[in-house]
């Protein structure tokens, strides 16, 4: 009867053992799947930062275009040639400036979209290191598992 008791119990353990192995492997998996939803999120948010730039460049370009018009007609309403001289000369300090900050907002945006492709790096990493992780729990319950049946028959064999 005590056989039969231990056969049962060892069973019973082999099967937990195997069950627990796989259960960390789905745990694993689903944890990847939800690194891999956010390195998907960062790469559009990459992709929005870069259109939300050239939106904003756009806009930019045509505020300044209507502030040079605006520029250029104060000047000719005070008798001004706005083609030469000093007004020519402020018109494209102006014009220099704008390209400057508009060269800088590009350097930002693209430092943004960087930040958000290492995100998204990042997040397919840890998806990575949690399938390992998976498949080595249930590797560890295996062997857990053998190492258990094996124990068990060396001492119904005593």
């Amino acid at each position: 009867m005590a056989n039969v008791l231990m056969i049962a119990g060892t069973a019973m353990t082999v099967q937990g053992q195997l069950a627990a192995g796989k259960a960390a492997q789905k745990a694993a998996n689903y944890n990847a799947s939800i690194n891999d939803r956010n390195a998907q999120a960062a790469e559009i948010q990459a992709e929005n930062i870069e259109r939300q730039n050239k939106i904003k460049t756009l806009q930019d370009r045509e505020k300044f275009k209507e502030l040079n018009d605006r520029t250029q007609m104060l000047y000719r309403g005070q008798g001004w040639l706005a083609t030469t001289g000093t007004p020519l000369k402020k018109l494209m300090q102006n014009a220099l400036r704008f390209e400057q900050d508009i060269e800088i907002q590009n350097y930002n945006s693209r430092v943004k979209q960087q930040q958000s492709k290492e995100v998204a790096t990042n997040e397919r990493l840890k998806a990575e290191i949690s399938r390992m992780e998976g498949r080595a729990a249930r590797t560890i319950s295996r062997y857990q598992a053998a190492g258990t049946l094996l124990t068990s028959a060396g001492a119904l064999l005593k």
